[in-house]
């Protein structure tokens, strides 16, 4: 007892004070006094045992993190998105799977209020969309800043040779509007608006996707993401213009739960793209 007693700090007496409360504790002797000294018994072997596992596991827990490797992470990362963040996810999905190549990627087709509530629930992980007004359970940092292009079909019959999109010709056109939320009135009709003028919308569609593909095929025209039209207009066969009104910029963001905060993997993930995702150079937006 006093070799335990100098070693831990204590005097002796509260030693065997210790002792006889954890002989109550376990109802078990613990210690049995031999000549040469003390015996621990079978129970007290197996509770050392149980301790140097507490301890270890304690050691490990107040200790430093263990680094993050991106290239041994076998996780899956629950998406919450809407096809124009998809096409996004796409222009970056080679890079992550090179860097992450363990990373699976569960993408849901959810918008603004089911992603909050998904995130919510813990059954989504990220949502990537148009961040305001956040419940403060929530986190989120922007990715980009992102503007508008209009689009019409290489050899639309009246745009083809066209170099510049006026505000008369922009109206006068038949329009596709991509209204993820199902519904119309978006930032190109309200500025529309406050100039006393209208446009004449001849499809609504739920995805921007699909606005590409029906200008592509027709002589519509339709005011899309910037990235989404610059990224795809040679896939598709578009001329691109800069729209004829003033269109404020919208924010891009990944948004998740405060639970996730020290979530490395889903770190490492945002980090990744923020950077992939930055200012598009002006190389890209050339057209």
């Amino acid at each position: 007892m006093s070799d335990v007693a100098a070693t831990l700090g204590v005097t002796q007496t509260a030693i065997s004070h210790s002792v006889a409360r954890l002989r109550v504790l376990f109802d078990d002797e613990l210690f049995i006094r031999k000549p040469h000294g003390v015996e621990p018994t079978a129970r007290a072997v197996q509770l050392a045992e149980i301790a140097e596992q507490v301890i270890e596991s304690a050691v490990r827990m107040l200790g430093d993190p263990v680094p993050f490797e991106p290239a041994r992470m076998e996780r899956d990362i629950r998406i919450c998105a809407l096809d124009y963040e998809v096409a996004l996810l796409s222009d970056v999905i080679e890079t992550l799977r090179l860097e992450a190549p363990g990373m699976r990627l569960h993408l849901r087709a959810m918008g603004r209020e089911a992603s909050i509530a998904a995130l919510g629930r813990d059954e989504a992980d990220i949502w990537l969309g148009f961040a305001r007004d956040l419940p403060t359970t929530l986190e989120s940092v922007e990715l980009f800043d992102e503007g508008y292009r209009v689009i019409a079909r290489v050899d639309h019959p009246r745009l083809a040779n066209c170099t510049g999109l006026d505000l008369d010709t922009f109206c006068a056109e038949s329009h596709v509007v991509a209204a993820p939320g199902g519904t119309a009135g978006g930032s190109v009709d309200k500025s529309l608006r406050s100039m006393d003028r209208a446009r004449s919308v001849a499809i609504m569609t739920t995805g921007f996707l699909s606005a590409l593909d029906l200008v592509s095929r027709t002589d519509l025209i339709a005011t899309i993401p910037a990235r989404l039209a610059v990224g795809r207009a040679d896939r598709f066969g578009l001329k691109l213009f800069d729209p004829p009104l003033a269109l404020r910029p919208f924010q891009v963001a990944a948004t998740w739960h405060r639970r996730l905060s020290s979530d490395f993997a889903i770190a490492w993930f945002v980090d990744h793209l923020r950077k992939a995702l930055g200012p598009m150079s002006n190389a890209r937006m050339t057209y």
